[in-house]
């Protein structure tokens, strides 16, 4: 979802008058609320309809209601990876005149493209380090849409700012640089061994001096129990917290260093800077776009042959960098 930032930023660019709406799965909800570039979200969530009887087709039947008063013009569904019939209904249903998705996705066609006024074939096959950000904008690139800014982005109230600080203030201990750790991945392959996080996290600690921070999600325990086992430094952990509290969180330190997980964007996107670990998956195509940001990826796609000292050199040069601007 966060990949979809620069494409929003752009339609907004395009049409700066344009009521635009988003719509988004539960998981994917929270960190695009008061997003700048969206006027509203329109959050499906299919418990609401699936397994529910009549009462589910009654819900069903207002959301699709709701969803075609809005009266749009364009609808757009960007599909990099895989197709939705779900989501190329819901374009069909929206009943804007104008609807842009994917007709075949790299040679396989997409059985729903029936649903779309302007369907696009797209085909990265020749070009497998093409990002997925600039993936999700060749979606709509019929719109000849100006694309200034690639850069993901979760925007803040104030008030949640304010708050976050004053946690942060309460947790750590104020050295001069702070550094957060996610230890954990929902897939296995792409965690690099936890007590190396330690390893890291030990020599760092000390060297700037930092304040170490570690990000704990609901499948992170056991890395995040076998990473500190291995620390002989101060540390605190946030642990299952609402994510727009650990994005906060995110924003104000120095360096992220992450695994190849959901943190890493969410990171990003708050503007940190962040040093990605990757194992199987191609950093070319999912790690954070900008010249603050680094990774480092295995030796034959695994993340494990990445060694402790290739992470203190990377994560020396970004907190070296960031020394000189203070």
């Amino acid at each position: 979802m966060l990949c979809v930032v620069p494409l929003l930023r752009a339609l907004r660019q395009k049409y700066p008058h344009a009521h635009i709406a988003l719509m988004t799965s539960p998981v994917n909800h929270e960190v695009m609320v008061n997003n700048r570039h969206i006027n509203s979200i329109i959050k499906y969530d299919k418990r609401e309809f699936l397994g529910r009887g009549i009462r589910g087709w009654l819900n069903l039947f207002t959301f699709l209601q709701k969803l075609r008063r809005e009266e749009f013009d364009i609808a757009v569904v960007p599909s990099t990876v895989s197709t939705s019939f779900t989501s190329d209904f819901f374009a069909y249903v929206s009943g804007a005149r104008a609807r842009i998705g994917v007709a075949s996705l790299n040679g396989v066609r997409n059985p729903s493209a029936f649903f779309f006024t302007n369907p696009v074939n797209l085909d990265w096959r020749t070009a497998p380090d093409h990002h997925q950000v600039l993936r999700n904008l060749d979606v709509a690139k019929e719109l000849s849409l100006p694309v200034v800014d690639l850069s993901l982005e979760i925007s803040f109230v104030q008030d949640e700012i304010t708050r976050v600080n004053l946690l942060q203030l309460k947790q750590l201990n104020s050295h001069k640089f702070l550094i957060v750790y996610h230890p954990g991945a929902g897939k296995i392959p792409n965690r690099w061994e936890a007590s190396r996080f330690a390893e890291v996290a030990n020599v760092l600690s000390k060297e700037f001096p930092a304040d170490a921070l570690i990000t704990s999600g609901p499948m992170d325990d056991e890395p995040v129990a076998l990473m500190t086992e291995g620390l002989t430094i101060p540390f605190k952990i946030v642990k299952n917290k609402p994510i727009r509290e650990v994005a906060a969180f995110l924003a104000t330190a120095d360096l992220v260093i992450t695994n190849d997980t959901g943190i890493m964007h969410v990171a990003a996107a708050v503007g940190a800077s962040v040093l990605s670990l990757f194992g199987p998956t191609e950093p070319e195509q999912w790690a954070p776009m900008g010249d603050k940001h680094r990774f480092i990826r295995g030796r034959g796609g695994d993340i494990n042959a990445i060694q402790v000292e290739d992470v203190l050199r990377s994560a020396r040069e970004i907190l070296s960098s960031a020394e000189r601007k203070r």
